[in-house]
This record gives C-alpha cells, structure tokens and sequence, in this order.
C-alpha cells in the first residue's frame, strides 16, 4: 500500500512516499506497522537532514523469504533480521534520491531477536 507521508507522525514533514507490503509472517495489522514505519522515518529523516522526495518499500516477510534473498544477494543460507537494498547512495544532508530501495524484514528472527 503506497502512502503518502509527507505529513508524517512527527514534528516535521517527512518527504517520502511509503510502499509497505506484508508477504508473510505473524505480524501485526497494516495500521498498526505503517505507525510504527512512520515513527521510524520519522526519526531517521530528523537524524539526516536531508531534503527532498523520494520512495522506500518496506516488506515484512517471514524466514523462509528472507533466507532465500540472503542466500541469493549475500551467499549466507540461513536466515537474517533485516536486509536492505539501496537503490542510490544517501548523502547526509543531501538531496534524496528519487529512491531509496527496499528493506524486508522477517518475522521470526526479529521476534526471537526482540
């Protein structure tokens, strides 16, 4: 689901158009995450200072997802927490790139990892 968030959560404007996508997993509900997704660019855009619009998909999957991607992109068969995929470098206090890329996130091992 792409949303808007440039009005953000917090205290100021966070110019990113958010795509979150849940494959698999036990996770919450799809409000309840795009809060939590929100806090976080939030926070992470308040920390870098840049300027500008761009994109960022978050996909919250499960192990079994994410083992294979890990396997593919890293050679590491086994799964992990979190992979990302920048699709351009991020200047701090630059402009954003048009896209920011991709981030998954598997259930089980943040859960065991919490």
């Amino acid at each position: 689901m792409p949303e808007d968030n440039t009005s953000g959560g917090g205290s100021l404007p966070v110019p990113v158009e958010i795509d979150i996508s849940i494959e698999a997993g036990g996770w919450p509900d799809e409000a309840s995450l795009t809060r939590l997704v929100d806090r976080a660019v939030d926070a992470a855009f308040a920390e870098t200072g840049v300027t500008g619009h761009s994109e960022l998909s978050i996909v919250f999957s499960d192990d079994a997802h994410i083992r294979t991607l890990n396997a593919d992109w890293r050679g590491k068969d086994k799964p992990t927490n979190v992979l990302s995929f920048p699709a351009f470098p991020f200047p701090k206090g630059g402009k954003l790139p048009p896209m920011l890329g991709d981030i998954v996130l598997a259930s089980e091992t943040v859960a065991s990892e919490a």
